[in-house]
């Protein structure tokens, strides 16, 4: 009868600290792993911070994904960056892909895991569209007409690009990943 509390204790403890290791990887990526795909919008950086969040969903579920998301989105905001509360409310809307991520893990048959997975990219993408429209015009002062000219052109494919690399990246990663972490501690 003990050894299942220990082993649950033993899991639980592995995917705090996992989370916590998660968490910094992605406060890294944040960090030093930006790249500007279009100069026209220099502050949007394609950066693979997200990779770890989407990872942390992948291997431990739904609350470990949202621990991670939150924990760095709020680092972020209250650290390093420059858009405050509307950058941690943009980064949040996250929540989408990790609630769908978590939901295609439920799944065998791939085909559906795909479908699973892109409803929840594309639903995060509208999301984040319409965040950011609302918020660059009112509080970053970008006028309507340049934004409703680039919203498509640059906006769109900006994100698409970063949301699916970072998704790609988690599921391609997922089990080498999850299998170094399980080896990682030996009983």
């Amino acid at each position: 009868m003990k050894k299942p509390e220990i082993s649950s204790t033993i899991h639980k403890t592995r995917a705090i600290v996992h989370n916590a290791l998660f968490s910094s990887i992605s406060l890294i990526l944040a960090l030093f792993g930006n790249i500007t795909i279009f100069p026209i919008f220099p502050f949007l950086k394609l950066d693979f911070s997200e990779f770890p969040v989407y990872l942390a969903t992948l291997i431990y579920g739904i609350p470990s994904g949202l621990s991670v998301l939150f924990t760095v989105s709020l680092i972020r905001m209250l650290l390093f960056s420059t858009s405050g509360i509307i950058g941690f409310i943009i980064r949040s809307s996250s929540v989408i892909i990790i609630l769908f991520l978590g939901l295609s893990l439920r799944f065998k048959n791939k085909i559906l895991k795909f479908f699973i997975i892109t409803i929840g990219l594309c639903i995060n993408i509208t999301v984040k569209l319409l965040l950011n429209y609302y918020f660059w015009i009112n509080f970053f002062a970008i006028s309507r007409e340049f934004l409703s000219s680039a919203l498509f052109k640059i906006i769109l494919p900006y994100n698409f690009i970063k949301l699916s690399l970072c998704i790609i990246l988690a599921i391609y990663f997922k089990k080498y990943i999850k299998n170094k972490l399980k080896g990682s501690y030996e009983i």
